[in-house]
């Protein structure tokens, strides 16, 4: 892993923003890095790309080093006329979005492995025009190790009181 002051899992949403955007899926400045709190209509078709959770889990005894996992959300949103050729749409956009990812190099050298990913197409029929949605989630794992300044942690003694 490398060193950062921002917690690595935004920093591996800001790599999938990049890949997104090199795919040229949509036009520069309708991908952006956070939470989808409202799409309005007349921002159609856009990407959010989040990374809403993280777990961290011990691996070691003494100095702290975790297998960390985190959740990256890709969301996108669009509207159509006729829901069978937005079907279809869809469907190849996430294969343009599954293919951007999975193959690119730098992506993968960031993380040990996706470990998994879902995929959902979402139709929303309640707005004026009909919404739909592709959500992507995939968790990532990798290792992250912490250097507490001290003595090592396996030479404290204490006592339960």
């Amino acid at each position: 892993m490398q060193p950062s002051k921002r917690l690595y899992r935004a920093i591996l949403r800001d790599k999938l923003v990049e890949i997104i955007r090199k795919t040229k899926l949509l036009e520069d400045g309708k991908v952006f890095a956070n939470f989808p709190i409202r799409v309005p209509q007349d921002r159609l078709p856009c990407i959010y790309v989040s990374s809403p959770a993280d777990r961290a889990e011990a691996i070691t005894v003494g100095k702290p080093v975790f297998k960390r996992t985190a959740t990256l959300v890709i969301q996108y949103f669009c509207s159509f006329v006729h829901t069978e050729d937005g079907t279809l749409q869809l469907d190849d956009i996430l294969y343009q979005l599954e293919d951007a990812i999975m193959c690119d190099y730098e992506f993968q050298q960031l993380v040990e492995r996706i470990s998994s990913f879902d995929t959902d197409v979402i139709f929303n029929a309640d707005t004026s025009k009909p919404i739909a949605e592709i959500r992507f989630v995939m968790t990532c794992e990798y290792h992250e190790n912490y250097h507490p300044v001290g003595p090592e942690l396996t030479h404290i003694s204490g006592q339960t009181i």
